[in-house]
């Protein structure tokens, strides 16, 4: 999720140099299409589809999607998220409740639909979610980025021990990256 900007990309990215088939999601496309030319010279793009990550009808429609067109998932990477600058006294309690739908509600939706699949496969799959040092340390103008983030890393242990040994499920916790 969210692999079409930034750190997302980056990982998309990785992906393709690795040989993966690389699917996508975020509300909107990116401005220049990811790819990664082989050294023999052949091109290999992300797919895209656009999702809204909160919206259950839609995560089961890319979720239903990747398997009709792909017929497995062996990895998901949780990465769509973020918040802008608000100082918690100021902010609504609409603006932290879709803060904490879009990084700790969303990244279970999606993780649970995946789940539905891996386990079905013999070689089952594995979950990454993307957290932040923002989990676990003081996150002024971010409180419930980061109050979202140590709940998925509460949430990641816990899947990884309701899931295994068939789904895998990790987190890297991240900071600033370029």
């Amino acid at each position: 999720t969210g692999g079409v900007r930034g750190v997302g990309a980056g990982i998309s990215r990785a992906f393709l140099q690795a040989g993966a088939t690389v699917v996508t999601c975020a509300r909107r496309p990116a401005d220049d299409p990811i790819e990664w030319v082989a050294p023999d010279g052949t091109s290999h793009g992300v797919e895209y589809v656009p999702c809204d990550i909160r919206d259950p009808e839609q995560v089961h429609a890319m979720i239903g999607g990747i398997m009709q067109m792909h017929g497995r998932l062996d990895v998901l990477v949780n990465n769509a998220g973020g918040a802008p600058f608000a100082l918690a006294a100021d902010a609504s309690a609409k603006f932290h409740s879709k803060i904490v739908e879009l990084n700790l509600l969303a990244p279970l939706l999606v993780s649970q639909a995946a789940n539905a699949i891996m386990q079905e496969q013999e070689s089952g799959g594995a979950i990454v979610n993307i957290s932040s040092v923002s989990g676990s340390r003081p996150s002024p103008g971010t409180a419930a980025y980061g109050a979202a983030k140590a709940g998925v890393d509460s949430l990641t242990t816990s899947l990884a021990v309701e899931w295994a040994p068939k789904v895998r499920v990790n987190a890297v916790v991240v900071g600033l990256v370029e």
